[in-house]
């Protein structure tokens, strides 16, 4: 976040290593999501769960980075999403593997 200004530049590559990081999941997210769950159950499966949280977590973040700043704690706002993310590496870390596993129908 220290890194974005009123440059466009800056902001050009603030968004464009946004974007390489963003590759990483969607690069994965639909095989990642089809093994997961089994077809009867799969857009429930997917689509509550991913809409629950970004309505918690993506919907309440401007909430939590005005209140970061008006408390004084700009730089908390940061340290919040960064343990979102810790969250979801954790999340991550405990699928089940599935590539030996036929997939479900």
């Amino acid at each position: 976040l220290h890194a974005v200004t009123d440059a466009f530049l800056s902001l050009l590559l603030v968004q464009c290593a946004g974007m390489v990081l963003l590759t990483g999941y969607t690069a994965v997210a639909a095989a990642v999501n089809a093994e997961v769950f089994p077809a009867r159950v799969r857009a429930a499966g997917i689509g509550f769960p991913y809409s629950l949280t970004v309505a918690l977590f993506g919907g309440t973040a401007p909430y939590v980075g005005t209140w970061f700043k008006q408390a004084g704690h700009a730089g908390g706002f940061p340290w919040y999403v960064a343990g979102l993310c810790l969250v979801s590496a954790c999340v991550y870390c405990v699928l089940p593997e599935t590539a030996k596993r036929p997939m479900e129908r």
